[in-house]
């Protein structure tokens, strides 16, 4: 256990896909309950455009069958099983399960136009909880977080890269990006430098088992995500690695 309302500082990558199907209501709960003070889900479009959590753009590896989200509707996704036994959350229901409890980081599952509307759904909806404040938007797509920015000046946004690049960082600072996240194998000590320069919160992925975590561990103002919550929960105790506020 933590130390009084300490909470441990790391993203739980979609829950705690360990111990129940990966972002699901379930899944959640467990970051909740081990102390996190960040949660990382992804999310989509329906066909008839509610916003509801998913990773991939189709249910086959989640739910064990064929079907693109995009082509389903809300009703039709609910019927279906995450992991066989967990329900499809929406944004709103993740939202009201979270509030005042962590900062969740919501990735946009984005790529051009795939899904018009996404980006003013998800603002609707975080400003309607009033969590703006209380979340993040992330995505690959840049062009997407833009956007959000545009329609939100308020809420915090960040970049995800499959790399690194000195030429990305003041760009980035341009758009009014907050956060930038890059794979562990591209983590350095210039990415740490950069990021502290240009005002920009560095996150880094995966860091589940000893090794990956002995690769952050020089970089503790990196926020780390994680699958293996009770494992980082236990290196961060030890090491010190409580939240303490943006």
């Amino acid at each position: 256990m933590t130390e009084g309302n300490q909470k441990i500082r790391g993203i739980a990558h979609r829950g705690y896909p360990g111990k129940a199907p990966e972002n699901t209501l379930k899944s959640f709960q467990w970051a909740i309950d081990l102390n996190f003070s960040h949660l990382e889900l992804d999310v989509q479009l329906s066909k008839d455009g509610e916003v509801i959590v998913m990773h991939d753009w189709t249910v086959d590896r989640v739910c064990g069958e064929p079907g693109t989200v995009r082509d389903m509707t809300l009703a039709e996704l609910k019927r279906l099983r995450v992991g066989g036994v967990e329900e499809v959350p929406t944004l709103e229901e993740t939202l009201e399960l979270c509030r005042g409890k962590l900062i969740v980081s919501i990735e946009l599952k984005q790529g051009g136009d795939y899904y018009a509307g996404l980006e003013e759904k998800v603002v609707e909806r975080v400003r309607r909880l009033r969590m703006t404040d209380q979340v993040y938007i992330i995505s690959f797509d840049q062009y997407s977080v833009v956007k959000v920015k545009q329609l939100c000046p308020e809420v915090e946004v960040g970049i995800i890269l499959g790399g690194n690049s000195p030429f990305l960082y003041h760009p980035l600072q341009q758009m009014g990006a907050s956060y930038l996240a890059v794979p562990l194998k591209y983590l350095n000590e210039d990415a740490v430098e950069q990021c502290s320069k240009h005002g920009l919160q560095l996150i880094t992925w995966p860091a589940d088992n000893a090794e990956q975590i002995a690769k952050v561990t020089p970089y503790p103002d990196v926020l780390v995500t994680t699958n293996e919550l009770e494992i980082w929960r236990d290196h961060a105790i030890r090491t010190g690695q409580f939240w303490t506020g943006k």
